[in-house]
């Protein structure tokens, strides 16, 4: 897929050592919406991160010179492509490559028969929770979730996230297949002030 100069296309062996440099700098925009400023964000692990693109799961936004500039990572959890990472370096920012970062995966998705694309995310930060809802995800919550999602929840808990901001949300992929009855049923965000 191409637009903009850009091109949406999965990974190749040769990109995944690039792509921590990627999450770094998107994860520096993150931390500095929290009020954080120091230190150099931790990213996936390799390992991770190498699972993910062996199961077709990376797909990365090139800029034209085919250098990766953005890229998202899922991994299937419990029959649901989950979105592990989803990051695009600060400076290529408010293009739209996430927008279609994530299309590429729902259209993967829908082309094997999932239900739905799930991801955990911070509530209130505007390009996270909110930038999902214009993609069409709605909050789930974890006592509606399948075993693995909610698992998910438990780890990063663990791991410091604040439990009062994560989220974990989910979306149907009915519209992009014919006939498929969704995992999920149609919701609607809540209204936050």
């Amino acid at each position: 897929m191409m637009g903009g100069g850009y091109a949406i296309r999965p990974s190749r062996p040769d990109d995944l050592e690039r792509l921590a440099a990627v999450e770094r700098s998107a994860a520096t925009v993150y931390f500095e919406a929290l009020g954080i400023r120091a230190g150099i964000p931790e990213t996936m692990p390799p390992a991770v991160l190498r699972a993910c693109h062996e199961a077709g799961l990376v797909w990365v936004a090139a800029d034209g010179s085919g250098d990766p500039v953005g890229f998202l990572a899922a991994a299937e959890v419990d029959g649901i492509p989950f979105v592990k990472e989803m990051s695009v370096h600060r400076d290529h920012q408010g293009r739209g490559l996430g927008r279609r970062l994530m299309e590429a995966l729902a259209g993967h998705a829908a082309q094997r028969g999932r239900a739905a694309l799930a991801l955990t995310t911070d509530r209130f930060i505007p390009f996270n929770a909110p930038f999902y809802a214009r993609l069409g995800f709605v909050e789930l919550p974890p006592g509606e979730a399948t075993e693995g999602l909610r698992r998910i929840l438990a780890e990063e808990a663990a791991q410091g996230f604040d439990p009062r901001r994560r989220v974990l949300m989910v979306r149907s992929l009915r519209a992009l297949q014919d006939g498929a009855v969704p995992l999920y049923p149609e919701r609607r965000t809540e209204e936050r002030s």
